[in-house]
């Protein structure tokens, strides 16, 4: 949806009008992030005057240099000194190791020290119980003499424990805030709801069994496109720094009328010089516009079904490390890579697709054990449709049968390796002893997502020329190689998941 131009103009105009601009997980697409970046300045009045600018978190992880994501967001508050602006803490953002925090943690103060706020209510300081002392519950600030309190809130996906920090249950963490909410009877409330749709739904439920009500909830984490919900003030920009979300917010009689205004896409708005430059050199000096190899094969991505994306990076993996299976967990993968005839594929286009730089690991397990990891994989499979964070992807000669409990909840039927079934009509083990070698990632491997199995078992990194084996070297390489096997324009074969009922 977009707007008239001549409405664009006089919304400006008009000064009880607040403008408000939505966006999340950009992943660290520089150049689209700053894209929107550019239509925020293009459309806010001059110095971000009466301006809210909130993004939903996922900063952090993808193709684009970190470092560059943060100076761009100082960047932007040079441009649009009187804006206010918001960040969600996202469950990318933690990283995965120690330095990926403390990264974090000095982004957030650069952030800070910018008056840029960085928020998030359910996060707490395990050693203390109380909220850590670098990120805010939630901040009040002022916009046109209207007080605003914006607070947000992460979904609790991976372990912090080991960094003295955990994520606690959303509506939980919101119920803490309701006295403070009350006692301050801000004009406006904005929640940052970094979590799948269904969260937001019993967020706003929540809020309103307690007479709160949120007058805008801006959601992030879900990676495919989720349909606006006006009449519960829902709105989901797209994700990878896709689509920006722009709305008015005007005040009658001690209530918010908020219209949306437009849905702002990245691809259609031109550069602003201020960011083009650092945008271009990294670029050049990264090498993502270097052709690569000529589009062959059709690479579709699914997050929480099979893919053929997936499995061919787990055959991958397989065929590296000679195991019997191969698994990766679903969020590696990023994008579809799909075939487009006479395209030439760059680095920035593969990297797109796969850019984690982790190595492949192995470890053997016996049948009852890979029961248990798919159980895990496939518990949430009937709840969480379109966003199951647990879901892992195959190497094709894997066949699973799933089955949902009278609780919705996913757990595995049979399992076939090569066409052979490794349970009875029982779903007991029918050779228990056997050992199935399987390629990993790290991640899985740590025991992250609720895969605790792989966390006790003994591991190898594959190591080749005392070299670690890295994944997304070798999906590059096969990429190269696609051309000379596979007939242009084929979609690869994904492994199989059979919904039994």
């Amino acid at each position: 949806v977009f707007c008239n131009p001549k409405l664009r103009k006089k919304i400006k105009m008009v000064e009880n009008n607040i403008n408000i601009f939505a966006l999340t997980d950009s992943h660290q697409e520089a150049r689209k992030l700053c894209c929107l970046f550019s239509g925020i300045v293009e459309r806010a009045p001059q110095n971000g005057r009466n301006s809210l600018i909130c993004d939903c978190g996922d900063i952090f992880k993808g193709i684009y240099e970190r470092q560059l994501c943060v100076d761009s967001y100082i960047k932007l508050r040079e441009l649009l000194p009187e804006a206010k602006i918001v960040l969600a803490v996202g469950n990318n953002d933690f990283g995965f190791n120690l330095e990926n925090l403390n990264f974090y943690k000095k982004a957030v103060d650069t952030f800070n020290k910018a008056n840029i706020h960085v928020v998030c209510a359910n996060l707490f300081d395990t050693n203390t119980g109380k909220y850590p002392d670098w990120v805010d519950p939630y901040i009040l600030i002022e916009i046109n003499h209207k007080k605003f309190l914006v607070t947000a809130f992460c979904i609790n996906q991976i372990r912090l424990n080991k960094y003295g920090l955990n994520l606690i249950d959303i509506p939980e963490a919101f119920l803490k805030l309701k006295e403070t909410i009350k006692h301050i009877e801000p004009d406006a409330l904005v929640v940052l709801n970094h979590a799948l749709e269904p969260s937001s739904r019993e967020l706003i439920k929540t809020a309103n069994q307690h007479g709160i009500k949120i007058d805008l909830l801006i959601g992030g984490h879900e990676h495919s496109p989720v349909n606006f919900d006006a009449n519960n003030r829902i709105y989901y920009p797209q994700a990878f720094s896709k689509t920006m979300l722009c709305f008015n917010m005007k005040f009658e009689n001690k209530q918010t009328n908020l219209e949306f205004i437009e849905q702002v896409n990245c691809k259609e708005v031109k550069l602003n010089p201020a960011f083009e430059k650092d945008i271009i050199e990294y670029e050049e000096k990264s090498g993502l516009n270097i052709p690569v190899a000529k589009s062959t094969l059709h690479l579709e991505k699914l997050y929480s079904d099979p893919c053929s994306l997936g499995t061919f990076i787990a055959d991958i993996m397989r065929n590296e490390a000679k195991t019997d299976i191969a698994l990766i967990s679903t969020g590696y993968t990023s994008h579809a890579l799909r075939y487009e005839k006479g395209k030439t594929l760059t680095y920035y286009n593969i990297e797109r697709a796969f850019s984690a730089d982790v190595p492949i690991q192995t470890t053997a397990i016996h049948p009852e054990e890979l029961k248990d990891i798919f159980n895990n994989a496939l518990k949430l499979r009937y709840i969480h449709h379109s966003g199951n964070v647990r879901f892992l992807q195959c190497s094709q000669n894997i066949t699973i049968v799933s089955r949902k409990s009278e609780n919705d909840m996913g757990f595995v039927k049979q399992i076939f390796i090569n066409g052979e079934p490794l349970f009875d009509e029982n779903v007991n083990a029918l050779h228990p002893d056997i050992l199935i070698t399987c390629a990993i990632d790290p991640f899985i491997g740590a025991g992250e997502q609720g895969f605790d199995v792989f966390k006790p078992l003994s591991k190898e990194t594959l190591m080749k020329n005392n070299h670690l084996v890295k994944i997304k070297d070798l999906f590059i390489k096969n990429i190269k190689e696609a051309e000379q096997k596979y007939i242009e324009g084929s979609e690869y074969p994904q492994f199989k998941l059979i919904d039994d009922d």
